[in-house]
């Protein structure tokens, strides 16, 4: 009996650990949200126009639990290598910036003022606006709207894993029921739950 209530009190100092962790994080992405730090305003924008393409843009995807996928192409005169990626590629139309944007093009791109060190380098650069004849071929509200709910969701999740641990963390002794059913799973299945809610949300 006194090693059962020894092995609880362990596992109990996980569980806060957990509820402690998880509640700073939550935290973070919760200021990061009502700060409006996901939301990129035009004047965080720096514009460049007639930009020449020397080439079509190009789909690429990296396989892994890592994964990604992006689109990306390149300008004359200028080193960069620029990518449509991350929340700007799930909102554009790639099919229309594939099939529409050709090498000898010329173009408007916005970056963000914070990459501006990017341009024109020998690396990457991720934009924000590509325009081609006045239309502009991405979508800067929908691109804030996802990243934002992101964010939302990320804290959701860590402020509810957290209040699961430290509910089980509070039973001073292991209730029997947790003999039948592990808390892990019961807290797994309300995470996931809650994900696939949120998701559709």
């Amino acid at each position: 009996m006194a090693d059962n209530l020894e092995d609880w009190e362990k596992k109990q100092k996980d569980y806060l650990n957990v509820a402690i962790i998880c509640f700073i994080i939550g935290t973070y992405f919760f200021m990061k949200v009502i700060s409006g730090s996901y939301i990129i305003k035009p004047s965080e924008l720096e514009v460049y126009d007639n930009l020449i393409t020397s080439q079509e843009p190009e789909f690429k995807e990296t396989k892994g639990k890592h994964g990604r996928r992006w689109v990306e192409f390149k300008c004359l005169d200028n080193y960069s290598t620029f990518e449509i990626a991350s929340f700007d590629y799930r909102c554009a139309n790639k099919d229309e910036i594939l099939s529409e944007i050709k090498a000898g093009d010329t173009i408007s791109i916005a970056i963000s003022k914070e990459d501006i060190e990017d341009f024109d380098t020998e690396t990457s650069c991720e934009i924000h606006s590509l325009i081609k004849n006045d239309k502009e071929y991405l979508d800067i509200q929908c691109r804030n709207r996802v990243d934002n709910k992101d964010g939302k969701m990320g804290f959701l999740l860590l402020f509810a894993l957290s209040i699961m641990t430290a509910i089980v963390y509070s039973f001073s002794k292991k209730p029997k029921f947790f003999d039948e059913v592990s808390p892990e799973i019961i807290i797994g299945i309300v995470m996931i739950i809650l994900f696939f809610t949120l998701r559709i949300n």
